[in-house]
């Protein structure tokens, strides 16, 4: 389940997106801080139109006890993503990442796709630049970059290079 804040730009794109690319894994996502049912955001639409990923029957939602219990693995878009996980539902630490310092574990061969790190990996940090920045009402380019950061992750997750 990828986590974002309005769950309109960044974690619809990465499901998407990472259903596209590894058809035999189920994807979903939603938003810690839902405001209404807006959709994808359009300029994040149109990156996944131009990948090849659909955007049809999309739904907004929000994060509850009962979706962060369901999940195998929660990847967050950024740190405070994963800090309002693991503060409201502290059980979910161990299932909790961020994507950017989860692709690089991934990379260096100290989890398989989607798995949850362990106790006793010590996960990469950057601070905020771990972060892939909410390109909300931010128009075309900003869209262009976080789908290009949250491409780049996923295909890294997924041995796709």
């Amino acid at each position: 389940m990828f986590v974002c804040t309005g769950n309109t730009c960044r974690s619809p794109f990465a499901e998407r997106l990472a259903a596209l690319l590894d058809p035999s894994t189920r994807y979903t996502s939603t938003g810690t801080h839902l405001l209404a049912d807006l959709g994808i955001d359009p300029a994040m639409a149109a990156c996944l139109t131009r990948l090849g990923a659909s955007t049809a029957g999309f739904t907004p939602t929000q994060l509850d006890a009962d979706r962060a219990a369901g999940a195998d693995l929660l990847v967050c878009l950024t740190r405070s993503h994963r800090d309002f996980v693991v503060d409201t539902w502290p059980e979910a630490a161990a299932r909790t990442v961020v994507l950017r310092p989860y692709a690089e574990l991934a990379a260096a061969g100290t989890v398989e796709a989607w798995d949850p790190p362990g106790a006793c990996v010590e996960v990469p940090t950057r601070g905020y630049l771990d972060d892939i920045a909410d390109p909300y009402r931010l128009g075309r380019d900003e869209a262009e970059r976080a789908a290009a950061e949250i491409e780049t992750a996923l295909r890294t997750v997924l041995g796709l290079g």
